[in-house]
């Protein structure tokens, strides 16, 4: 299964990956532009799948174009621990799709 990204019109943006999950490789958190109640704002923690930190298992997509660790988002917690949040370093509008995997 692959997700379409679409506007805040409905109109087609583009298509994330085909699921990992569907195929056991990866744990995903989809979110939907719409679908939540508030815009993110930077600084605030972000409810993802478990992923070790540091360890290169996390990968973070807004509207179907990948976030750079550190730069969009920072990964909570301390190096070889396990972790099920990040951190917004941007803020998130409503109208975003969100698509977070942990490998």
């Amino acid at each position: 299964m692959s997700y379409i990204i679409r506007d805040a019109r409905g109109k087609a943006l583009g298509m994330l990956p085909d699921s990992l999950r569907a195929v056991g490789q990866a744990e995903e958190r989809h979110s939907p532009a719409g679908s939540r109640s508030a815009a993110i704002t930077a600084g605030q923690q972000y409810a993802v799948p478990p992923y070790t930190v540091d360890g290169a298992m996390l990968e973070v997509f807004l509207d179907g174009v990948a976030c750079a660790a550190g730069q969009e988002y920072a990964e909570s917690g301390e190096p070889g621990t396990l972790s099920s949040s990040i951190v917004w370093r941007i803020a998130v509008p409503q109208d975003r799709d969100i698509l977070v995997r942990s490998k």
